[in-house]
């Protein structure tokens, strides 16, 4: 999962694979105002809960917000704003799932998935045949495990 903050505009999305490497479900949205920790902790909130409505079962999940890992991971005290988010993400998910972190570029589908949420309206649920064409050269870099680059 992934947060997206442009001009203090919020925005996230997020992909679940299976261990083919295939796209079970991904999501976008756009979350108002707010910053870039907000923005990860919201689409980490609403994939958990959308991947668990649809009774979808996580075994791990990679973030590019060391931040928020760290948080989630009670090895920092979160701000207090997101600290009810991450508290409830952790009600979503069984104890021994795994949270990592990963670089952004090992996160391209995801980044990219993320950006796609400034121009929702409300939540946009997505599958391998329906992605935005912005996202489907992250998703082939993705599968193939080639890192992608963006300026930051």
């Amino acid at each position: 999962m992934d947060g997206s903050n442009i001009n203090n505009l919020c925005a996230g999305g997020g992909v679940v694979w299976n261990h083919f490497g295939e796209i079970i479900m991904a999501f976008s949205s756009s979350f108002g105002t707010g910053n870039s920790a907000g923005a990860e902790a919201k689409a980490m909130h609403l994939g958990l809960h959308l991947y668990t409505e649809r009774g979808l079962s996580i075994s791990s999940m990679e973030l590019d917000s060391l931040f928020i890992v760290n948080c989630f991971n009670d090895l920092w005290d979160p701000p207090w704003a997101i600290e009810y988010i991450l508290r409830d993400c952790k009600n979503l998910i069984s104890p021994n799932v795994s949270i990592s972190h990963v670089f952004r570029e090992g996160n391209g589908l995801a980044d990219r998935i993320a950006a796609h949420g400034h121009s929702c309206q409300g939540i946009a649920t997505f599958y391998r045949d329906s992605l935005p064409s912005t996202c489907f050269a992250a998703y082939q870099a993705d599968l193939l495990g080639q890192p992608q680059y963006r300026p930051p």
